[in-house]
Parts: C-alpha cells; sequence; structure tokens
C-alpha cells in the first residue's frame, strides 16, 4: 500500500488526508481510496498490464464521447497503477439489497439501462477491436468457454452426471446460434449492478469494462436485468425488458432482439454458475457462495421457458438434475443451506 499512496501523493502534491485499501471482490485488482481536503479519487493497482491497457483504451474512448464512467487521471510509467475519478461510495448492488425493489431502486435500474443504450449506440463505428484484452468478438470461441465454465467448474465439481460427447455437440450448436444475433453492439461483457456505482446525485456509472468486446446488444441486458443476487420480480423485469427494446428503432430489429433473450438467458445463466462455482466452491468466496442457490433457480427457469430447449436434450436433463443432485453434492463443500 505503500507504493500506491507514494503515488498518489506525489498526484496530490503531498496533501493526502486520508489513503485506505477497499475489500477485494472477485478481481486480482487493488482499489485504495485517496481522499485530500476537497476531493476523494480511486487508486488501483493491477499487475496484468493487457488488461490494464484494454481499461485505459476504453476509458479514453468513453470520455471523448462524454459517456458515464471513470475518468483516468494519472498512469504510472509502468502501467500497473492508476488514479481514476471516485464516482460514490455504493453500487447499484448494495442499494438494491439495502432498499429491495424500492422507486429509487426503479429509477435507478430504468436510468441504467437508457445509458447502456446510449453508450452501444454511440460507440458504434468508434470502436478499435484490436485493442481489446481476451477477444475481440463474442463469437464461438469465448461463447464455448463460458459453456465449458459452466462444465468444468460446476457440473464437474459437483459430479452431476451427464454425456459428455453429446453435450459438447449441443454446446458447439448453441455456440453457432448465438454467434448469428443481432445487432451487434460494444458488450460490457461484466455489466452487472456490483459494478455499477451510484453518487450522491443518483447518477449511475459503469465501471470494469476492460474485458469488452463486440457483441449481441441483449447480452448486457441480460446480464443486468436477470443476474441472480438482484432477483427481480418477473413483471418488473418484463417491465424493463419492454423499456429497453422499445429504445431501439425499427420493428425488425426489436423482433431479433426480443427472439435472443432467451438464448442468452441460457448461456448467461450457465457461465454465471461456472463463475460462482469456481470462485465459490474453489476459492471459497462467501460472495459467490451465496448466490448460487438463486443462480440454479434461474437456470432451470430459462430451461423451462424456451420452446428450442428441445434441441438441446442432453443440456435440459443436465440442468433438471441439479434440482435433485446439487443440494446434496454441495454440501461436501460445506455449504449448508436451503434451496
Amino acid at each position: 500500500m505503500e507504493e500506491e499512496k507514494d503515488f498518489f501523493d506525489d498526484f496530490s502534491g503531498g496533501r493526502t488526508s486520508a489513503f485506505y485499501a477497499l475489500p477485494q471482490s472477485g478481481s486480482s485488482r487493488k482499489n485504495f481510496i485517496a481522499e485530500t481536503d476537497q476531493h476523494t479519487y480511486v487508486v488501483t493497482r493491477n499487475d496484468n498490464l493487457p488488461e490494464n491497457e484494454s481499461f485505459f483504451y476504453f476509458s479514453d474512448v468513453f470520455s471523448n464521447l462524454s459517456l458515464n464512467t471513470p475518468k483516468i487521471y494519472k498512469i504510472s510509467v509502468d502501467r500497473k497503477t492508476y488514479i481514476q475519478q471516485y464516482l460514490g461510495s455504493k453500487t447499484l448492488s448494495e442499494i438494491i439489497q439495502d432498499e429491495g425493489l424500492s422507486e429509487r431502486v426503479k429509477i435507478l435500474v430504468k436510468e441504467t439501462l437508457s445509458k447502456l443504450h446510449h453508450l452501444q449506440k454511440v460507440t458504434i463505428g468508434k470502436i478499435d477491436y484490436s485493442r481489446t484484452f481476451e477477444y475481440e468478438k463474442y463469437d464461438s470461441l469465448p461463447i464455448l468457454h463460458d459453456l465449458n465454465y459452466f462444465k468444468f467448474f460446476f457440473a464437474d465439481i459437483l459430479e452431476i452426471p451427464y454425456h459428455k460427447s453429446t453435450l459438447l455437440k449441443e454446446f458447439n450448436t448453441l455456440a453457432q446460434s448465438i454467434v448469428n444475433i443481432k445487432p451487434k453492439v460494444l458488450m460490457i461483457r461484466d455489466f452487472q449492478a456490483r459494478n455499477i456505482m451510484v453518487d450522491e446525485n443518483n447518477g449511475v456509472y459503469f465501471i470494469d469494462y476492460q474485458a469488452a468486446m463486440e457483441g449481441p446488444a441483449m447480452y448486457d441486458m441480460v446480464s443486468f436485468l436477470y443476474q441472480a443476487k438482484a432477483n427481480f420480480p418477473d413483471e418488473f423485469k418484463g417491465e424493463m425488458l419492454d423499456f429497453y427494446i422499445s429504445l431501439f428503432d425499427g420493428e425488425n430489429e426489436r423482433q431479433s432482439l426480443r427472439k435472443s433473450v432467451l438464448p442468452i438467458r441460457l448461456l448467461r445463466n450457465l457461465q454465471v454458475l461456472g463463475a460462482y462455482g469456481f470462485r465459490g466452491l474453489v476459492q471459497k468466496k462467501e460472495h459467490f457462495i451465496k448466490s448460487i442457490d438463486q443462480g440454479i433457480k434461474n437456470l432451470i427457469q430459462t430451461s423451462q421457458s424456451w420452446d428450442e430447449m428441445g434441441n438441446y436434450p442432453e443440456l435440459r436433463d443436465l440442468i433438471e438434475r441439479l434440482k435433485t443432485d446439487a443440494e446434496e453434492k454441495i454440501k461436501k463443500f460445506g455449504n449448508r443451506r436451503d434451496w
């Protein structure tokens, strides 16, 4: 922490009045709050240089477009430490946890979707996708990675039975169908309430966009609206889905968006459970462990809602087995809760 504090002292001219670390979540990045008498800042340390360069690139593009993302004030010579704009002390996730579906939360959710659509619209033709972090676009490579993430870190760890070659063939078919989904926009990728800051004026700001790439417009909306921890009521999700789709021009585009909801929900549900398995069951991180039960319920609901699930019988049956097999198997990892 001393190195990061010295870096900030150099930026502030030695006028630092407070400097302390924030708790780490799922990332290896270390964040610190730095204060002077007049202002508050976030200081970040990350040894992953390609990830940093992607974040710096997108931050520059977004700032030039006056989007609701943090400004970068200073970057260290080794590109591992940087000072960014402080955007509030609470995430939207924390506000949802405190207030439930209050009127304030409803307004913040709608504002978030408006800002997301605006970002998707104004960045068209403005992004050099060769400067992305891991993937330039959400094609079959990252899609299959996400599907196998579920297989390796959830189904396999819990020893849920399935026919391996059949499941992998179905993964390939599902991946290709998602590759063909349009419209394509800038996809933030990890667009969840815990990555949205809310300031004292109820302004919403997006953070954690270093993994952005080109992908289907509906992906970020689904990631946000259907996230397990928020657990929004179905009626509210339906209203917000209608609102988001209404922001797009043209009936054909709106129909395409609506048709893409369930396959993207399925993919996202699977990927999220893979993340919960890795971060929760393997790394024992409490935030992720607590979300597993709702994640399973969301996946089962999506599978049962999609008319085309019959094209993926092995995956459908695997998901159904989670109802009966997961509770007992999860107890091996010391997570004794009601499901």
